[in-house]
């Protein structure tokens, strides 16, 4: 189902199942494409969709079973943040602290580069957040200089 959504975002789905003006047999179509690469249940759940004209729910059905199925087992997708790529021993490094700060199982660590943070790191995972970025330590020095 992860990749399914990654897949789904990298494609612009979302915005194309809820456009009014596509014709609701390519909103078909298109979801059916799935089927045969998910499990018998997602199998199911897309016909049920297609069966009841419901193609545009497709995407948020999905985020939404990604979401129950995270808090049943406390397994997470964790997004990191940072100003560089990290290497694979920083990531080896964080995954543990990240479990132990946050209570919680990474199911998966998405990356995300985002050069504004000048150095450190942001983590995402379970609408919880630690930054730890340069770029943040500067708003806190500027708020207390005011």
């Amino acid at each position: 189902m992860t990749q399914i959504k990654q897949v789904a975002e990298e494609t612009g789905l979302p915005s194309f199942l809820k456009k009014v003006a596509v014709d609701e047999s390519d909103k078909e179509k298109t979801i059916a494409f799935f089927q045969d690469s998910v499990s018998p249940l997602l199998q199911n759940l897309i016909q049920v969709l297609i069966y009841n004209h419901r193609a545009n729910l497709f995407y948020d059905v999905l985020v939404d079973c990604l979401n129950r199925l995270e808090k049943e087992t406390n397994r997470f997708e964790v997004t990191i943040t940072s100003a560089h790529p990290l290497t694979d021993e920083q990531k080896s490094r964080l995954l543990p602290l990240i479990e132990k700060k946050m209570s919680l199982k990474v199911r998966s660590v998405k990356e995300q580069i985002d050069e504004s943070l000048i150095g450190g790191f942001v983590i995402f995972a379970n609408h919880k957040t630690i930054d730890v970025s340069i770029k943040q330590q500067l708003k806190v020095v500027k708020e207390n200089l005011k």
